[in-house]
């Protein structure tokens, strides 16, 4: 556990290099004139990475239960792959194995990256033990793995398999109960990809009408305000694009 954790401090200092970058919008007035002095803010909407999982059947299971279930899928993920899809073409699979060793699977990472493709990440509750640990164990277990996962570069998705302790052959190891009850690694998980990793910024324009700041890639929703109206635009955060200038009309 002590080299796990040697790990995990040193993903961290590359998830900023690597998850990170610089955005800028810039603010016009009616006539295509900046506006300086304006408070803005941004606020992130959603990941450029894919933090997907394989959302399980609830056929059988009442309507409030189904809600509580997609309610959480919702607070997590990204992205839902049905069970039995196909995966996207052009992308490397990586199945992490039981009781995965983090600095071993940061190497195995390593060892796949020279190939060029996207790495996708497929994970399951007995990888990393949340079937038999105690359940703070389980959740720091989940918090490093998506951690080491989302620091390294070639990483561009990971899907989750075995969301609820419901689900055949999961064997406690999903992130609900039966009950549909989130577990600590679930909250865990959610206060990483929606606080931790999630960036919001506010402040005023700089004399050319600009607002720059730096944040995770994805989409985001930016939003100019004045004594009379406050008004909201998108704007997308690409890594390696550089700035990216979005004009927001401020009649």
């Amino acid at each position: 556990m002590d080299l796990d954790r040697h790990v995990v401090t040193h993903t961290q200092r590359q998830i900023g290099e690597h998850r990170q970058g610089e955005a800028c919008f810039q603010v016009m007035d009616a006539v295509s004139r900046p506006c300086a002095g304006i408070a803005v803010w941004a606020e992130q909407e959603s990941h450029a990475f894919v933090f997907g999982c394989v959302p399980p059947d609830l056929s059988g299971v009442v309507e409030t239960d189904r809600q509580r279930c997609a309610d959480r899928l919702a607070e997590a993920f990204n992205h839902l792959r049905p069970a039995g899809a196909p995966t996207d073409l052009g992308v490397t699979l990586v199945d992490v194995p039981e009781r995965v060793h983090l600095g071993q699977f940061a190497r195995e990472l390593d060892r796949l990256a020279p190939a060029g493709l996207p790495l996708e990440v497929q994970v399951r509750g007995r990888s990393i033990g949340v079937e038999s640990l105690p359940e703070r164990d389980a959740a720091d277990r989940v918090a490093a793995l998506y951690t080491l996962c989302f620091a390294h570069p070639a990483v561009g998705a990971i899907i989750w398999s075995g969301f609820w302790d419901g689900e055949p052959g999961v064997d406690g190891g999903g992130l609900l109960r039966t009950d549909f009850a989130p577990k600590p690694a679930f909250r865990f998980l959610h206060k990483l990809i929606a606080s931790v990793w999630h960036s919001r910024a506010s402040g005023v324009t700089d004399p050319k009408g600009r607002f720059c700041f730096r944040g995770f890639f994805g989409d985001y929703r930016v939003g100019v305000r004045t004594a009379e109206v406050t008004s909201t635009e998108r704007l997308s955060h690409v890594r390696g694009a550089g700035p990216t200038v979005v004009q927001v009309r401020q009649d």
